[in-house]
C-alpha cells in the first residue's frame, strides 16, 4: 500500500513538474513577445521621426537653394552650397559617430533590457 501511494505521489509530482515547466516556457514566450513589441514599436517611432525630419531637411534644402538662386541669379551655386553643407554634416557625423549614433542606440537597447530586468525583480518581490 505504501508503494502505491508513493508511486501515485511520484506521478503527481512529475505531472506538476511538467505543468510548471510548460508554464515557465509560456512565461518566457510572453516576456520575449513583450520585449519585441517594445523594441519594434520604438523602432517604428524613431523611423517615423527620422522620415519626418528627412523630409523637412530635404524641402528646406530646396527652399534655400531656390531662394539663393532667386536672390543672386545663380541657381547652381545655391545647390552647391547645400551639397557642401551635406558633405560637412556627413563628415561631422562620421567623426562623432560614437557620440551621435553608437552610444544612443546602445543605451536605447540596454534601457529596454534593463526595464525587463526591473519588471522581473518586481514580479519576484510580489511572490
Amino acid at each position: 500500500m505504501e508503494e502505491q501511494s508513493l508511486s501515485e505521489q511520484l506521478l503527481k509530482l512529475f505531472e506538476q513538474i511538467k505543468v510548471y515547466f510548460n508554464l515557465r516556457v509560456e512565461y518566457v514566450k510572453l516576456h520575449v513577445a513583450e520585449y519585441l513589441i517594445r523594441f519594434f514599436s520604438s523602432l517604428v517611432l524613431w523611423m517615423v521621426i527620422f522620415m519626418t525630419l528627412f523630409f523637412v531637411v530635404v524641402f528646406s534644402s530646396f527652399a534655400f537653394a531656390y531662394w539663393y538662386g532667386e536672390r543672386t541669379g545663380k541657381w547652381s551655386q545655391g545647390f552647391l552650397i547645400i551639397a557642401g553643407v551635406y558633405v560637412l554634416l556627413a563628415l561631422f557625423m562620421y567623426i562623432f559617430r560614437n557620440v551621435f549614433i553608437v552610444k544612443p542606440f546602445t543605451r536605447l537597447i540596454l534601457g529596454q533590457m534593463e526595464l525587463d530586468k526591473f519588471n522581473d525583480s518586481e514580479d519576484e518581490k510580489e511572490k
